[in-house]
């Protein structure tokens, strides 16, 4: 089995704004190799490395909380970047395995993968590492090779599901009451008792294809609201987006809010 080079660092972050005090939840990185069929031939077995995403209540109160990332069936959802590169046939009836194919070798490159960092939706991102996340920039095109493999993967593999929902952009105010919540959106959130925790996978054979060196983090905060459509603001002549507060308790589980411990884990291959 190929070996990767992989280190964990853990980083504290205290927060002050948190509803409760920020060492009440961690969110933590770690990563372990599982055996599966290749991508594009299914009668190989490769080995490949899973994120996994571990949830913990280190408090003497139950929570709930929204989930950082999103994901179909362990896949990781990334931007695509450079659609023009295709021709108009090929958006019409698109070759998910050529896409797939065209990907490139980013041997010796670094990037950063931030998790859950656009504004709406909970994907990832990949970031050369020397750019500043902060600062806008043009979505790097190894966005778009990810995105064209776990594309083919989730089409090859899986019934298709409703993105309505799956990916859902906005919510409404009405969205965010605790019957709602519990019946329609309960997969999107966390809800753990004290000292409980649990672990969400993500199949990362995308990067092992691509090779390079990715350092995976989360931005450690946790918002008390969820998006909104954007609306209209006449006084500065744009679209402004629009938030709706969680409600506090759902399910006898109280809304946790705020900075958490987590860590960062970098994998080369």
């Amino acid at each position: 089995m190929k070996t990767i080079r992989l280190y964990i660092g853990l980083c504290m972050f205290l927060g002050f704004n948190a509803l409760v005090s920020s060492q009440s939840v961690s969110i933590e990185l770690s990563a372990k190799w599982v055996k599966g069929y290749d991508v594009f031939k299914k009668d190989s077995i490769i080995y490949f490395p899973e994120l996994m995403i571990t949830y913990r209540n280190i408090s003497d109160t139950s929570f709930y909380f929204q989930k950082v990332s999103d994901s179909r069936y362990g896949l990781p959802s990334l931007p695509a970047a450079g659609l023009l590169q295709y021709p108009i046939e090929e958006f019409l009836n698109p070759n998910y395995f050529k896409r797939a194919k065209m990907h490139g070798d980013y041997t010796g490159k670094h990037y950063k993968v931030a998790i859950g960092n656009n504004l709406f939706s909970k994907g990832w991102i990949a970031i050369n590492d020397t750019c500043n996340i902060e600062v806008e920039h043009e979505i790097d095109m190894i966005n778009s090779a990810l995105q064209n493999i776990y594309e083919y993967i989730y089409r090859e593999n899986y019934k298709p599901m409703d993105t309505r929902d799956e990916f859902k952009l906005y919510y409404t105010i009405s969205d965010m009451v605790p019957e709602v919540i519990l019946t329609k959106y309960k997969d999107k959130f966390v809800f753990l008792k004290p000292g409980e925790s649990c672990t969400d996978t993500y199949n990362l054979i995308g990067f092992k294809l691509l090779k390079g060196s990715f350092t995976f983090y989360i931005r450690p905060h946790l918002p008390p609201y969820v998006y909104t459509a954007p609306i209209w603001d006449s006084h500065q002549s744009q679209y402004v987006e629009g938030k709706a507060l969680l409600p506090r308790i759902v399910g006898g589980y109280t809304l946790y809010s705020g900075n958490f411990y987590s860590n960062k884990i970098t994998i080369t291959f």
